[in-house]
């Protein structure tokens, strides 16, 4: 379970990086004459969801992790 818990913790790190450059990239170009950012909105809005369903998902994990160890540690 640790090993699963550093793999996503590691992934989580690279999505946040890409969505940080997403949202950098749609500050920098903003709506104008013929540009739309609503496609580009929409991406990150989806993106930052799986992001956030990830994180939801290491915390579970690491709970789960402290229990099993106060659990270990209680029978010892």
């Amino acid at each position: 379970m640790a090993y699963s818990l550093k793999r996503d913790q590691a992934q989580f790190a690279e999505e946040a990086e890409r969505l940080a450059k997403q949202a950098a990239y749609i500050a920098a170009n903003p709506p104008a004459d013929g540009r739309s950012v609503s496609g580009d909105i929409t991406r990150l809005m989806q993106e930052a969801a799986f992001l956030l369903k990830r994180a939801v998902t290491i915390e579970a994990g690491l709970g789960a992790v402290g229990l099993l160890n106060a659990e270990a540690e209680s029978t010892e």
